[in-house]
């Protein structure tokens, strides 16, 4: 059962799942089970399918195989450069064992659909509901091509947007299901302040349960109870503020269709704040400072957003003096994080720049940056030069609303490459290029619960 799932509060909403009577083999009632979910499927999301979508059953067992399988198969260089990188920003230790943590089972999907083979998976018996949400992803598939829409996601924090908007209007649609199934109602007539609860206590949970670091469940823990809360606003109005429908009952669903063309959502914290978001703030190292070029050579690059960077403090969460590490990410204006090879030595080094709300989110950020690398001065005339826990040297600087921290790059190139990430270094933006998927995508293709992705990651939560 996915950890997502059961909640007291949807046991109080909803019982059990209404089956469709059948005759003949059982290879009928399945086919005809199938096809009425289809149906109802395009009812409730009010979409129509274009072709049909094929539907296997699979075992936890071969599932469990299969990602540890491929979790084998990865190459040990692409796991040191993950490391190297994100293990270096603080995500992880930089000794983790991440074969082990990508071939571990997280036994969070019921089911998922896939956009690369068109068809639904289903692990061992599923019910009804379960088959809608997937259901759903296959007309969002059909509709306005996810593989697409997941390429054109430069970043970290755009891909975690786009998913939740997937993973919330089809947890939306089966809902509606659901809703009108076990009690012939609509979702004008829906408790929404307490499934909008029931369904962000279960991200939490999935956070607190976490025998991995954080960053591994990002998506379970940030795409449901978040992109559920954002398409119920997006299409009613209703928010866990203001748990009450604004807009007019029949609910118009091209409001939900639009959040996949002319409104896709662009970063978490407009998932978050219900689109009632700051403009996000350019930061410098949009690109290696020229000067550097000849002793630096350019990795990779990403940005973070609102939830990473949470889920990168995190573990101070409650730590003396730094305060609460989730209303402290929430005044994230933007990142980008930038990774580099020294040319001479080949060592792989990290900046992180950002912006926040003012002044004391700011101080507070440089504080927790510190900790989380166990950082401590080493020179009297220089307090933004440092040496980490495990060594490597940092340098922390912050000025007004900005911060940068950089690590196990050359003391001697680091007053000019954080230079760059202040507004003096900031260039004109251009179109940037990758070299390799960002963090959440790379993530999403490796992880057991989210193979194939959009991956089904809260089928039972209203059981």
């Amino acid at each position: 059962m996915n950890s997502l799932l059961g909640h007291p509060a949807f046991v109080l909403l909803l019982s059990s799942t209404a089956m469709v009577a059948g005759c003949g083999d059982e290879d009928d009632h399945e086919a005809s089970r199938f096809a009425w979910l289809a149906m109802r499927a395009e009812q409730v999301r009010e979409l129509s399918f274009e072709s049909e979508v094929p539907v296997r059953t699979v075992t936890r067992g071969e599932v469990d195989a299969e990602a540890e399988q491929a979790a084998g198969a990865l190459a040990e260089e692409e796991l040191e450069a993950l490391a190297a990188t994100y293990g270096r920003l603080g995500y992880f230790p930089p000794d983790a064992d991440l074969r082990a943590i990508l071939g571990g089972s997280r036994d969070l999907a019921a089911a998922w659909y896939s956009s690369v083979d068109k068809g639904i998976a289903l692990i061992g018996e599923v019910e009804d509901h379960v088959l809608i949400h997937e259901y759903v992803h296959g007309l969002q598939d059909q509709h306005f091509d996810l593989g697409a829409l997941g390429d054109a996601t430069l970043t970290s924090d755009a891909h975690l947007a786009l998913r939740a908007a997937t993973e919330g209007d089809a947890m939306l649609a089966e809902v509606r299901y659901l809703q009108q199934e076990r009690n012939d109602a609509d979702l004008d007539r829906l408790s929404w302040a307490t499934v909008i609860a029931s369904i962000h206590a279960a991200g939490e949970d999935v956070l607190q349960e976490s025998e991995v670091p954080a960053l591994f469940v990002d998506y379970p823990s940030f795409a449901y109870g978040f992109g559920f809360e954002y398409c119920a606003h997006n299409l009613t109005g209703a928010s866990a503020a203001a748990p009450v429908a604004r807009e007019p009952f029949p609910f118009d669903w091209s409001r939900e269709d639009a959040l996949f063309s002319r409104r896709t959502p662009a970063t978490t914290q407009q998932i978050i704040a219900l689109d009632d978001q700051d403009p996000e703030a350019r930061v410098g190292l949009e690109e290696l400072p020229a000067e550097l070029a000849d002793e630096l050579e350019p990795l990779d690059w990403d940005s973070m957003g609102e939830w990473l960077s949470y889920l990168l403090l995190r573990p101070l969460d409650g730590a003396p003096e730094l305060g609460d590490m989730r209303a402290l990410a929430a005044a994230w204006d933007g990142d980008r994080a930038l990774f580099v090879r020294d040319r001479q030595t080949g060592a792989t080094g990290t900046a992180w720049a950002s912006a926040w709300d003012d002044d004391e989110a700011a101080a507070g950020i440089e504080a927790a940056l510190w900790r989380l690398h166990g950082g401590e001065a080493i020179d009297d005339g220089e307090p933004r030069l440092g040496r980490a826990e495990d060594g490597e040297l940092v340098w922390i600087e912050r000025r007004e609303e900005r911060v940068v921290a950089l690590k196990n790059v050359d003391q001697a190139l680091m007053p000019a490459l954080a230079e760059a990430a202040f507004p003096a270094g900031i260039k004109p933006k251009r179109l940037a290029l990758r070299k390799r998927p960002s963090l959440a995508a790379w993530l999403s293709r490796h992880l057991p619960a989210r193979r194939g992705e959009p991956r089904r990651g809260g089928a039972q939560t209203l059981k």
